[in-house]
């Protein structure tokens, strides 16, 4: 029997959606029998795709300030799916975030401000947001092909 698009887009939407903990279940995870190992496996990744420079990191979380602002935009973005706004809306919206993100990357290494947490931060989830809405919407359209 054939698995229908609702049940193939709410599977990917929750994928999107799980990004959310993901830097947070390393952490969780440690000390358990098979669970234990996904973290180890989650880690890895986190160590090869955010330079985790302890002073760029928050007090949880496997990746710098910025990546979890990504993460958790990200999931929340595919969760909340702002479906009505535009393509252009969306558009603009990453184009925003990545802009604002390039502004606290630069600025930090230029030595005008230290790094802090809270902008990395917003940052992250200003650019991970409408990235997971535009995923989400690409998915579900993707899906609805099939």
């Amino acid at each position: 029997m054939p698995v229908s698009h609702e049940v193939l887009r709410g599977a990917a939407r929750a994928v999107l959606v799980l990004a959310a903990p993901l830097p947070f279940l390393p952490a969780l995870f440690d000390g358990w029998p098979v669970l234990g190992a996904l973290g180890h496996a989650l880690d890895a990744w986190f160590g090869f795709q955010c330079e985790r420079d302890p002073s760029r990191m928050l007090a949880v979380g496997s990746v710098c300030a910025r990546c979890v602002g990504i993460y958790v935009g990200l999931g929340l973005g595919a969760l909340v799916g702002f479906s009505r706004a535009s393509e252009r809306a969306l558009r603009t919206a990453i184009l925003v975030g990545f802009s604002l993100m390039v502004v606290d990357v630069l600025s930090e290494m230029a030595g005008v401000r230290p790094a802090w947490a809270p902008l990395r931060v917003l940052a992250g989830f200003v650019f991970g947001a409408p990235v997971g809405v535009a995923a989400e919407r690409a998915l579900r359209v993707t899906v609805g092909r099939c």
